[in-house]
């Protein structure tokens, strides 16, 4: 990119900020042709990501992005470079967020709870002690 082309793209500073590697998939909205789609997110910033996606973005188009533990982000698409695309974000946020697990809702947690117990042993019930369970048998 020459210096006059650094001048007249207003995004062209946010690139620069540094980028965490990762690889997560994400659902991007696409608000002005009423689609929307799974991409692959490849790095992010606090003001930006690079994605791949199918629909073939197109620079200064507006996107939606649903991002893990953040919610919807828009953003503006700042370059395309075959099935790949950059997106510099209407405000910043914090990376890190992205890294950890997923957070889980409390309806999502009981049902996880439920089929991911564990040994008998490590169980605590509040019904009955473990002692009351194995006279039972």
């Amino acid at each position: 990119m020459s210096q006059s082309d650094t001048n007249n793209d207003p995004h062209a500073d946010q690139r620069n900020a540094p980028r965490n590697n990762l690889l997560l998939s994400s659902i991007c909205h696409w608000p002005n042709r009423h689609i929307e789609e799974r991409v692959k997110i490849r790095n992010v910033s606090a003001t930006g990501l690079m994605a791949e996606g199918t629909h073939g973005a197109t620079v200064g188009e507006m996107v939606v992005l649903e991002l893990r533990n953040i919610g919807a982000i828009e953003g503006i698409v700042a370059w395309v470079q075959s099935n790949r695309f950059g997106v510099a974000f209407a405000r910043p946020i914090d990376p890190v967020l992205l890294r950890s697990p997923a957070e889980i809702s409390a309806k999502q947690t009981e049902t996880r709870d439920y089929y991911q117990r564990g040994p008998v042993s490590v169980l605590t019930r509040q019904d009955e002690t473990r002692y009351d369970r194995l006279r039972r048998v």
